[in-house]
């Protein structure tokens, strides 16, 4: 062996390089996290979206009122799809009763994606320049999506959020039935197709 080229890695080479894993380690955790959470709110809002446009697209071939129905339950929003069973539209009294059965549900948003919750950020407005609120199941007084045969359905939105604090809103529009998955930029205080 020649003198001035050691024949393996010293006790500080190894340092060294150990430093240096546990610095770009330690750089690439939020960066990670950040893009978890992005992904599940996406996961969340793609859910609740494609349960929204096949409740359309039953409606349309049961030709009977089909609607996506939100509830609280123990603190937390869940939902569930029912179908009208008597031709007078989907109605809360009538799913107590058993007159119009609930088909699908109810599903929890936080337990199938940890860390989403059916929330509203009161400060962030609504696309339309509609004033904030806490309310985050916004299709009417009872609370629920209902999609027509003909297509249509009652307007509304639905807000999530996430634990890093990402605000995204599927919006049911009434005339079309069109679905929008929506997503709030703070930066520049918009919403944005998400």
């Amino acid at each position: 062996m020649t003198r001035g080229c050691p024949a393996g890695a010293t006790f500080v080479d190894l340092v060294v390089a150990m430093a240096i894993t546990g610095i770009l380690g330690g750089l690439s955790v939020p960066l990670l996290s950040r893009a978890v959470d992005a992904g599940r709110i996406r996961q969340a809002a793609g859910l609740v979206a494609g349960r929204f446009r096949l409740a359309r697209a039953q409606a349309a071939s049961a030709t009977r009122v089909v609607s996506v129905v939100f509830d609280r339950e123990d603190g937390r929003w869940v939902f569930r799809v029912c179908e009208d069973r008597n031709g007078n539209g989907v109605r809360r009294a009538e799913i107590q009763s058993g007159t119009d059965a609930c088909v699908d549900g109810p599903h929890d948003l936080a337990a199938l994606f940890p860390g989403v919750q059916v929330a509203a950020d009161a400060r962030v407005p609504g696309p339309d320049g509609e004033s904030g609120s806490d309310d985050p199941v916004r299709f009417g007084s009872a609370n629920l999506a209902s999609f027509s045969p003909a297509g249509t359905c009652s307007a509304g939105s639905l807000w999530l959020r996430s634990a890093g604090g990402s605000q995204l809103m599927v919006r049911v529009a009434g005339v079309t039935g069109r679905v929008r998955v929506l997503r709030y930029d703070a930066a520049s205080g918009q919403w944005r197709d998400g």
